[in-house]
């Protein structure tokens, strides 16, 4: 421990001895250990956290799916069956997502809810904070309305009164009575603020082939997910001898919870955590080569410490010792610099990434941020420690500083290839990745966003459950909003672009039906008159709704061009008659054919479309272009539409442009983050080589002195000098291609429309390289053509 003490205060001398050096070290270590501590701090929070449950890894979601078809939700005559035959399963709920007009405060609120089956809190092993939760006969219809809200709800509308189990809460115009508050789970399963019993009396929760529930399962202890998924298998076989016309070919496929909620960013996550590792390998590289530079100069401090009779191990502590101090303060500031860091991930990853409220700096990430800066020490100090230990001592008290800087230059520039290698395959992956989301971004969405607003709306069914009332409002609110200043359209429609859509199923009139299982199903999104204007999306032939078909919900229909390619493909569709059931068959002529537009992303392919005519409905979408910027019509629009009823609330105000820019989060967050990477990998590359080639041309003062005594012109020796910085630069290079081919395939999953192995972006990327390369080598080559030869030969 004596020697441990004394190393670590000569290392702390040293460290001020040189604080310019100092300085350079310990900054470009913390900008790696920084980086590492940021991304960590996600994938800690994202990935390695367990879920707030008890037992989460016995926690299974459902999903529905044909044998032929889309994974789907399920419906609820068949989760009751599996329900109630399953072997495997302690608990088995099921939910359906949704949202609520909450009154009675200052002003009407949308919150997201959801009904759950009694049992669906403990299904996800939840505690409540109060209260109780739902009891199996409060799922039967007519009981007494109760309701559990969330901790953040509480907290927001009641001030955490510790009083609030009791109380009522207007959901929809209905009363509730408050029976629990539920822990703030963020999105798992999903941004909930209000739960309320499901109930299957209604005649819609009797119909087997509507699948909207979304089912989750407990594992029995010891029960696996492969024995798990053959009991439902042998109930899903009994349904279809049962229900031929349903459940012919129709499974219940299952998923770990924590793999459902992480969807597709698992990968990504896992990619950024491998390119900060390399920029955190750079910038060893980048401390060696500075710590191989210093030991030259101390080779003669090294030799006598030799000659005095101290051993390679001792020397070689020493040197370690040093080299950990440097990373255990850089590792200090870059903890800070995380701190400030992942704030900005937070908000960047706000739309893009699960369960980002929960990043943050805990326990885990500081002792991450302390094992990451103790091994980095190591890392990048072996080498150099390593070197300078294994000096001839007579030649290093005889010759100064010349023998070790000759045997470190073969170490140095070794170095100085791995970092050019690293920094290629950090920016190979990153132009692949910005050339992805370019052509991402290019993709046309088949209408126009700009100067559009939108905004949503539920119509409660207690208040609008009377025929025509709902068409009365919206045609209130259409009339208002369209005499606005500033709107040039008006509409409504109930799937959004970019927003997702539900789909129904179709038969054309004329045509076989070809089976349950066969069934073909388009989206069904309604739509006002002046809706297509409002969007911007043309018609190629036929023509819109008229005001009053809108109106009268008239049997007409529109479909899109993917519709038509699809089932008219030889034909005019124009005068032909679908058959849309949608629990009750309705015949519809067709009478004009729209252009298609990316209903769920941009990257998604257009899907079949049928649009309806109809503006009652308890759901719509309200479509406003304006003249201007759309945003600031919206406390106008607002206020037209609490004109009409002063309890309905609007919610998710955005402009189009902000919709679509939230479609594209996801690429956009690992897009920026790895372009960041790449770019500090090229500066600590680039300071590398200028680094190696400035510290080449300070040994080789006298050779190059000796040379222009010779008749060596300005030229050669720039040549000289530039050559052999290019010479390390050409290996990165082509090592780092070789890597590079192997490693961008892990990205071929996250690209669109370029592949992995996209010729262009490799030649321009090593193009690009070479370049900064050989302004980094030019620069001390220059330098070099400077020297007296005269001045050069007397100094040594």
């Amino acid at each position: 421990m004596a020697t441990l003490l004394q190393d670590v205060r000569y290392g702390v001398r040293m460290f001020f001895k040189t604080p310019g050096f100092s300085l350079i070290a310990v900054l470009t270590l913390a900008l790696g250990i920084g980086a590492n501590t940021a991304i960590f701090s996600v994938v800690n929070a994202v990935i390695l956290k367990p879920l707030p449950y008890s037992e989460p890894e016995r926690i299974v979601r459902m999903y529905g799916k044909f044998s032929q078809g889309n994974q789907a939700a399920t419906s609820p005559p068949d989760f009751l069956d599996y329900r109630a035959q399953n072997h495997t399963f302690e608990e088995f709920a099921a939910t359906r997502s949704g949202s609520f007009n909450l009154t009675g405060g200052v002003e009407p609120e949308r919150i997201l809810g959801a009904d759950v089956t009694a049992n669906f809190f403990q299904t996800l092993g939840i505690k409540l904070v109060q209260g109780r939760t739902f009891s199996p006969e409060e799922e039967q219809e007519g009981k007494e309305r109760v309701a559990i809200i969330s901790e953040a709800l509480w907290q927001r509308r009641f001030g955490g009164d510790a009083n609030v189990i009791g109380k009522t809460l207007s959901l929809d115009g209905q009363h509730h009575t408050i029976v629990g508050i539920a822990p703030n789970l963020g999105r798992i399963p999903d941004e909930t603020d209000v739960w309320r019993p499901l109930t299957f009396d209604r005649p819609n929760m009797k119909i087997r082939r509507f699948h909207f529930l979304r089912a989750f399962g407990r594992l029995k202890s010891g029960v696996t997910m492969q024995q798990a998924q053959a009991d439902v298998d042998a109930i899903a076989v009994g349904l279809e001898k049962q229900y031929p016309e349903s459940n012919t070919s129709w499974r219940l496929r299952m998923v770990a919870l924590r793999d459902e909620l992480l969807g597709n960013v698992r990968t990504p996550l896992y990619v950024l955590l491998g390119a900060v590792a390399f920029v955190l390998l750079i910038a060893c590289a980048n401390v060696a080569n500075l710590l191989l530079a210093r030991a030259a100069g101390r080779q003669k401090e090294i030799a006598i410490r030799c000659a005095l009779g101290a051993g390679r191990w001792r020397l070689t502590r020493q040197l370690l010792t040093e080299s950990i101090l440097l990373s255990i303060v850089g590792g200090a500031i870059g903890f800070l610099l995380a701190l400030w860091g992942t704030e900005a991930l937070v908000k960047l990853a706000a739309d893009s990434v699960p369960r980002a409220g929960e990043i943050g700096m805990d326990k885990s990430v500081l002792g991450f941020t302390m094992l990451l800066s103790v091994l980095t020490g190591v890392i990048f100090g072996l080498v150099p420690a390593w070197q300078a230990s294994r000096q001839d001592i007579n030649e290093s008290l005889k010759d100064g500083s010349k023998g070790t800087a000759a045997r470190n230059m073969r170490t140095r520039g070794g170095l100085v290839v791995a970092e050019i290698a690293l920094a290629l395959i950090l920016l190979v992956g990153a132009g692949l990745l910005v050339q992805s989301f370019w052509r991402l971004q290019d993709v046309d969405p088949g209408f126009n966003p700009r100067n559009v607003l939108t905004m949503r709306m539920f119509l409660p069914e207690s208040k609008y459950a009377e025929e025509g009332r709902s068409r009365a409002f919206f045609e209130q609110v259409l009339q208002r909003v369209a005499a606005l200043p500033g709107v040039q359209a008006v509409g409504t429609t109930t799937q959004l672009p970019m927003r997702g859509g539900g789909d129904t199923y179709f038969k054309i009139e004329g045509r076989p039906f070809q089976g349950a299982n066969q069934q073909v199903t388009a989206l069904n999104p309604t739509a006002s008159h002046d809706y297509f204007r409002a969007m911007g999306i043309p018609l190629l032939k036929g023509r819109a709704f008229t005001e009053q078909e809108t109106k009268e919900t008239a049997k007409v229909v529109i479909i899109n061009e993917s519709f038509a390619r699809t089932y008219f493909s030889d034909e005019d569709p124009l005068g032909k008659r679908l058959i849309i059931d949608d629990g009750q068959p309705l015949t519809c002529e067709i009478i004009g054919v729209a252009r298609d537009i990316k209903q769920f992303s941009l990257a998604s392919q257009s899907s079949p479309t049928m649009y309806m005519p109809s503006i009652e409905t308890g759901f719509a979408n309200l479509v406003v272009r304006t003249s201007g910027d759309p945003l600031a019509l919206a406390s106008a629009v607002r206020t037209a539409v609490q004109s009409v009823d002063k309890d309905q609330p609007v919610f998710s105000v955005r402009s189009m442009e902000q919709v679509l820019a939230t479609s594209v989060a996801e690429p956009r967050f690992r897009t920026i983050l790895l372009g960041v990477f790449a770019a500090v990998a090229l500066g600590l590359a680039t300071i590398g080589i200028y680094g190696v080639m400035a510290y080449t041309v300070a040994q080789r003062t006298h050779e190059i002195g000796i040379r222009m005594a010779l008749g060596a012109g300005k030229s050669d020796v720039l040549w000289l000098v530039v050559k052999q910085g290019m010479a390390l630069t050409i290996g990165g290079i082509v090592l780092g291609i070789g890597a590079a081919l192997a490693l961008t395939r892990l990205l071929s999953g996250l690209l669109f429309g370029v592949g992995a192995d996209d010729p262009l972006t490799f030649v321009l990327i090593a193009v690009m390289l070479t370049t900064v390369a050989l302004l980094a080598c030019w620069i001390p080559a220059r330098s070099a053509t400077k020297v007296d030869p005269l001045i050069a030969l007397r100094q040594e």
